[in-house]
């Protein structure tokens, strides 16, 4: 999955809605290896609800639920909003539901079980919708901002050129922001196709940093780096 979906999904939040207690608790934890936060709801009412409250970025929900069934509720939800990404779950096709949800402007109505390269073939279709809605560009600090359209840092309004390694660095971190991206897994990214030094990434983020002139960057312990 490219960079910048990753960065995107890591920013979002999913609604789920599954009645079945058991599949629901286990697929929260597969989204939230791809997401910020997941909502979870075991019927229709409840995820609507759930949906007004935090207004996820993405929905995924089944189709036979109690209350409200998962058609009743994405038509609810589309009266509200036309963009947000909604991927429907089944343990059956419903050929019914697949003429009228030609409609509803799903990202894919998806048989169940999920398998993994489906869940992020699925996951980075939702990311690039949303990345075509967003402003494209992230905010680092109160006075640093990060454009991914146009490969731009800009520090107190001043932009800042980054070499192509260097963009691939700091993108591998904010896909990651917040939490540790090892020093191993950010060289089998940056130098997959080439033998480096063992200095090369040490001496990479030394320039970088000499060029930013600010803490975004962290270093933890001997392990690795990170963006906050």
């Amino acid at each position: 999955m490219d960079e910048k979906f990753e960065i995107i999904l890591n920013q979002s939040s999913i609604l789920l809605a599954e009645d079945e207690q058991r599949v629901r608790e286990s697929f929260k934890k597969v989204l939230l290896l791809y997401v910020d936060e997941v909502y979870t709801a075991a019927d229709g009412e409840e995820a609507y609800e759930l949906y007004k409250k935090h207004n996820p970025s993405i929905i995924i929900t089944d189709i036979k639920m109690p209350k409200i069934n998962g058609l009743e509720l994405i038509k609810k939800i589309r009266q509200k909003n036309r963009d947000i990404p909604i991927i429907v779950t089944s343990a059956y096709t419903d050929q019914d539901f697949l003429l009228e949800s030609i409609k509803l402007s799903l990202v894919e109505y998806v048989v169940k079980p999920i398998k993994e390269r489906d869940l992020s073939r699925l996951l980075k279709e939702c990311a690039q919708k949303l990345y075509e809605k967003s402003e494209k560009v992230v905010k680092l600090t109160n006075d640093s901002l990060y454009d991914f359209e146009n490969k731009i840092l800009s520090i107190k309004k001043e932009s800042i050129s980054l070499t192509q390694k260097e963009i691939e660095f700091f993108e591998i971190l904010l896909a990651h922001r917040g939490n540790l991206v090892t020093k191993q897994d950010i060289e089998d990214k940056l130098y997959i196709y080439e033998e480096a030094p063992p200095s090369a990434l040490k001496n990479l983020v030394f320039k970088l940093r000499k060029k930013l002139n600010t803490d975004i960057i962290q270093t933890v312990g001997k392990l690795g780096y990170t963006i906050a």
